[in-house]
């Protein structure tokens, strides 16, 4: 078993590497934890990764790292820097497609993302996710993070008002 982390900055990615992007972000287990849903729909999602990743050498407030086992993405992590007052702040993403769920893979790939953004000079990291998102939460806190708060019904997904768990973490 082949397992890698890489910078997507230096990657040059395959249109199948953008496909596989695009499905993990719209398979029907991730979009059921997804607070921002940009689309449900793989086509329209593969072409906003194109864009995306077209952009993202030159892109100066963004950490993007793919993890591959044996070849092939079985996840991602987005970090982004705050604006202004906040420059020193990332914002955290992750995402692991479900048949690699429970396999320590979302754990190394958030630890590998920390240590990028110490390297890039952040100062602290966020995470925001649903509040009985336990897996995530489990996560970031074998990370370093640790919840902040929580603020009710602040997420309406399925006509339902959920709960979101704010995590936080200074990165020494």
């Amino acid at each position: 078993m082949s397992f890698r982390i890489i910078d997507g900055k230096n990657y040059l990615f395959s249109d199948e590497d953008l496909w596989i992007l695009a499905e993990m972000e719209t398979h029907p287990e991730v979009m059921k934890w997804n607070i921002d849903v940009y689309t449900d729909d793989t086509n329209k999602m593969y072409r906003l990764f194109k864009k995306a990743i077209k952009k993202l050498p030159k892109e100066k407030n963004q950490i993007f790292l793919i993890a591959k086992l044996n070849n092939k993405g079985i996840g991602f992590l987005g970090i982004r820097r705050g604006n202004k007052s906040k420059k020193h702040v990332g914002i955290v993403g992750i995402t692991i497609h479900p048949d690699y769920w429970n396999r320590g893979f979302g754990t190394r790939l958030l630890k590998a993302g920390k240590e990028k953004a110490k390297k890039e000079g952040l100062l602290r990291l966020e995470a925001e996710t649903m509040a009985k998102n336990k897996a995530m939460i489990r996560i970031a806190e074998k990370v370093g993070f640790k919840i902040e708060g929580t603020m009710e019904m602040r997420i309406k997904k399925n006509e339902k008002y959920e709960d979101e768990a704010l995590l936080g973490m200074i990165l020494r």
